[in-house]
């Protein structure tokens, strides 16, 4: 067994008690409507993927599945099954403001009960907007950031990225120009960087501004899940903690993209995946649970690489990609909790 991972099993579980780390889930959210909408609603149609689907599909007599996400309710029933399991925060992927993708964001901000759950930002498409767009869309993040229960560590807002090119000039240009910015407006940012090796990517990336490193996602091809996970573990958590790299520790929930297979999507030409011939089994909410709590056992014994004091889980919706914790749709009609029942019992 990794020393790693042998050392979090003897650590006692009272770690995990009062003032734990901060968790949070990221959200993708293509269940709202449009163009990406109707594509997953084909990616999850297959019966043999149909338990993926998020709580508030529907499924016709023809098997077709319905997505309404953005339906009256839905958003504060999503709300209250994140603060009943214990979840401190939503992260949210963003996309310009009126696009689709961004229409969960703006139902969450509109929602009387979003005072329940925080929430942050994951720098995605924002900073490659056209140019005539670009300057409203760094003006609406930082404005965002300024938002009640906008999610912070050490009083500085928090806010990943992802996918942000910023050895490209324009991109890079942009970044510096958000930082400046949120300055004027009397923030300082705690940016995290999220990347695919942490040393690597500290390394290519704290002297543009980031305070830490983390990742969005795991791809594997290790169909056990428990074996996995340990890969996984020890190529990000311990690999952060031999070089001393500032980190924020990913948890996953999977990573299958079988029915982006089936069915392949407009926005992944030519994807790694394609042609993949295994992918790791659907997690067990236990295994879910339990590497959660290997993840706070963790932060609470390294406080020096992981200053702020968090983690973040992949995912709390990316259904057809392998990795949620959002409740799923059954043929009873009845919403199929149990991860969330599983992290409950890390959590509260």
């Amino acid at each position: 067994m990794p020393r790693l991972l042998s050392t979090l099993l003897l650590l006692p579980l009272s770690l995990l008690a009062a003032e734990r780390p901060s968790v949070g889930a990221i959200r993708w959210d293509a269940w709202s409507g449009g163009g990406v909408t109707e594509q997953v609603e084909q990616t999850l149609s297959p019966e043999k993927y149909r338990f993926r689907l998020p709580w508030f599909a529907v499924v016709d007599t023809a098997g077709r599945a319905d997505i309404k996400g953005a339906a009256d309710g839905v958003m504060e029933q999503e709300i209250a099954y994140a603060k009943s399991a214990g979840l401190d925060y939503w992260a949210f992927l963003t996309y310009p403001e009126a696009d689709s993708m961004s229409s969960a964001l703006a139902r969450y901000l509109r929602s009387p009960k979003r005072t329940d759950l925080g929430f942050c930002l994951i720098l995605h498409q924002t900073l490659s907007v056209p140019a005539p767009r670009w300057p409203a869309e760094r003006n609406r993040v930082v404005k965002l950031m300024q938002e009640p229960g906008y999610q912070k560590t050490h009083g500085r807002p928090l806010v990943y990225t992802f996918d942000v090119k910023t050895e490209q000039p324009t991109i890079k240009q942009r970044f510096e120009e958000l930082r400046a910015a949120a300055k004027v407006a009397g923030l300082d940012p705690y940016f995290v960087y999220m990347g695919w090796n942490p040393a690597r990517d500290y390394q290519a990336h704290a002297s543009e501004g980031f305070a830490a490193v983390s990742a969005y996602a795991h791809p594997g091809t290790e169909p056990v899940f428990a074996k996995y996970l340990a890969a996984f573990e020890q190529h990000a958590w311990s690999s952060a903690l031999a070089n001393k790299i500032p980190y924020a520790p990913l948890v996953t929930t999977g990573w299958d993209k079988r029915p982006r297979q089936d069915h392949p999507v407009s926005w992944e030409k030519n994807a790694g995946y394609a042609n993949q011939k295994t992918f790791p089994a659907t997690a067990t909410p236990g295994e879910i649970a339990a590497h959660l709590g290997r993840a706070l056992t963790f932060v609470k014994a390294h406080p020096d690489i992981c200053p702020a004091n968090t983690v973040i889980i992949y995912a709390w919706n990316e259904h057809d990609e392998g990795g949620w914790l959002c409740p799923t749709w059954t043929p009873s009609g009845k919403a199929d909790t149990s991860r969330l029942d599983a992290i409950r019992t890390v959590l509260r």
